[in-house]
């Protein structure tokens, strides 16, 4: 058994453990594998385990990746988002999880024929300086989204700073679960909270994420 798939069983272990009883986590949330920086052969040792949805953070290192890999699964762009990466983004991912403004949605939705999963990143934390969306400024924008013909709203997705202590990361998880439902309410047909990583997924799972971005904790530390 290789690294990898011992820790993808391990992964499996915990994810497990993090649902417990609770009846309203018995789906196993999908697991993006975070290949930004791995090899080709890594990725492959990914997918024979059996993962199929795959992240990555700077677009021409994914492109090189997506058009070299010889296997159907789905890509997820993670990393920021600059306009003039639009037509490369679209044409290459199923899903975009980075959306903070209309126009970059706007300009994906432009260059597609057909619908792309999309999540808005929120800012958790106001002292957080990654581009992200105020939750105040979320309803606005999440249906102005929603009207393009070739973006699929599909949920949210958010990230606690580093210097924030594990255990205090639920208060956090848990702003984004309450701004996920109040969307819901307002008529939004959202299914995506997008949370957790390698140090936390644990919590997120608990908070009702149900799509984590696990890149050590599967691949082993990076060598670069």
């Amino acid at each position: 058994m290789s690294n990898i798939e011992e820790n993808y069983q391990h992964l499996l272990s915990v994810i497990q453990e993090s649902q417990g009883d609770n009846k309203d986590l018995k789906a196993t949330p999908t697991i993006i594998a975070v290949s930004k920086t791995r090899t080709l052969s890594e990725i492959k040792n990914a997918y024979d385990c059996g993962l199929r949805d795959f992240g990555e953070n700077y677009l021409q290192e994914a492109v090189k990746k997506i058009s070299s890999f010889q296997h159907s699964v789905d890509w997820h762009f993670i990393g920021s988002i600059q306009s003039n990466k639009t037509k490369q983004i679209a044409h290459y991912f199923q899903w975009v999880h980075t959306i903070t403004r209309f126009n970059i949605a706007e300009k994906i939705n432009r260059y597609r024929n057909d619908p792309i999963n999309v999540c808005i990143q929120v800012k958790l934390q106001e002292n957080d300086v990654r581009d992200s969306v105020l939750i105040n400024d979320l309803p606005n924008l999440a249906h102005q989204i929603s009207e393009l013909d070739n973006i699929k709203l599909r949920g949210l997705m958010g990230i606690t700073t580093p210097d924030i202590a594990t255990n205090k990361r639920p208060k956090y998880f848990n702003k984004l679960t309450q701004a996920f439902d109040d969307l819901n309410k307002q008529g939004l047909d959202l299914d995506t909270i997008s949370m957790g990583m390698s140090d936390d997924y644990d919590l997120a799972i608990q908070n009702r994420s149900n799509m984590i971005r696990i890149g050590t904790a599967l691949f082993g530390e990076r060598s670069i």
